[in-house]
């Protein structure tokens, strides 16, 4: 009787329908469009710092940080921070690349000095087709949550690579070591912002080493020269 009374009262309410959940992105996707936005690329500035951990450039030279300027394939300009441990000092190291031509600066004595290619601590020639590499190498993805990176919506995507698959940009880089990688994807263009690498890179690196990589001034032109 009190259904009866309440039904001819009005009408009966309309049940709640609970929200389709939105669908995780499919990290292999984000990863391929990272790619292909990577190995477009014709200019990139970025940054390098060490979190926690440095590392070692020569015996007793260690490198805290750097950052630089990449005129895709093969121009860059790097500039280095580094302590020298036997004086107990902080060194600004410069390198210039162009083409096949290396120049970098003494830490004593502050002087340009031409030098191979294969001595320099870091390899930026061809930086955009490295990176697409390192990111589709990217070996169990997932996708972590979105967040914004300077103001930009990102996608976070994790997973793991070997230290090997680093060799492009590290040349002294180490064999065997697993190595943690976290990727933010820029929502609108697919483009890689940032990436923090942790574990061990060169043999050298203390265990739990994080490394933090962002990137910045895409496709903005850019001028590198000889120094003088």
């Amino acid at each position: 009787m009190i259904v009866a009374l309440a039904m001819a009262c009005g009408t009966p309410p309309t049940p709640t329908v609970a929200p389709t959940p939105t669908p995780e992105p499919d990290p292999r996707v984000l990863l391929q469009r990272a790619g292909e936005e990577l190995l477009a690329l014709e200019t990139v500035a970025f940054t390098l710092e060490h979190v926690t951990g440095t590392t070692v450039l020569f015996p007793g030279l260690e490198m805290s940080g750097a950052e630089g300027v990449v005129q895709l394939p093969d121009n860059s300009l790097l500039e280095i921070d580094a302590e020298a441990l036997l004086m107990s000092a902080f060194v600004e190291i410069s390198i210039v690349t162009l083409g096949e031509q290396a120049y970098m600066t003494d830490f004593v004595s502050g002087e340009w000095r031409s030098v191979p290619l294969d001595t320099l601590p870091i390899n930026l020639a061809g930086f955009g087709e490295t990176l697409a590499h390192i990111v589709e190498a990217l070996d169990q993805p997932r996708w972590v949550e979105t967040v914004k990176v300077d103001g930009k919506d990102s996608h976070l995507v994790a997973g793991v690579v070997t230290s090997a698959n680093l060799g492009g940009l590290v040349p002294r880089v180490g064999e065997g070591f697993p190595v943690e990688l976290e990727l933010w994807l820029d929502l609108a263009s697919g483009l890689l912002l940032q990436a923090r690498i942790t574990g061990q890179v060169v043999a050298t690196d203390v265990p739990g080493t994080v490394r933090l990589l962002r990137l910045r001034e895409f496709n903005v032109p850019v001028s590198i020269s000889p120094p003088t």
